[in-house]
């Protein structure tokens, strides 16, 4: 991979790392406390929504850096990655339905649902840390 484009998808994973602590600082509330407090639940959704955001963003950087050219949205651009041998195909379908919430979060803003963002932050917590992996092992290989 080109010196330039290593740079970006390092920089890139070192911000979703950044979310990704930000998220586990939630990962032990209770769903009441989520519930109850505005702020659990603001933060929550925003630090989901940045996940899956650099998540894609590194997506479309390294597709493009193997001539794959980017993905039309977020849900294939895993899809894609695990085409081209960088995540497997049964990863990839495990982790990009965590993009339909992303757009609930940003497009449907007034039907979120407390509960399904709440159950979302361990299931994303549990994938984007795979995901991380995957990523750090693909661009530090020989």
């Amino acid at each position: 991979m080109g010196e330039v484009k290593f740079e970006i998808v390092q920089e890139k994973l070192v911000t979703l790392q950044q979310y990704y602590q930000e998220l586990k600082d939630l990962e032990n509330i209770t769903f009441n406390e989520y519930c109850s407090n505005n702020l659990y639940k603001r933060t929550a959704e925003r630090l989901i929504q940045l996940i899956v955001e650099a998540a894609t963003d590194i997506n479309n950087i390294l597709l493009k850096t193997l001539d794959k050219g980017i993905s039309s949205d977020y849900f294939s651009s895993f899809l894609k990655l695990a085409e081209a041998g960088v995540i497997t195909m049964d990863f990839a379908l495990e982790i990009a339905p965590s993009t339909g919430l992303r757009n609930i979060i940003v497009h449907e803003y007034q039907r979120i649902d407390d509960e399904l963002v709440y159950e979302s932050i361990k299931k994303t917590l549990k994938y984007y840390l795979h995901y991380m992996k995957y990523i750090n092992d693909y661009i530090n290989q020989p």
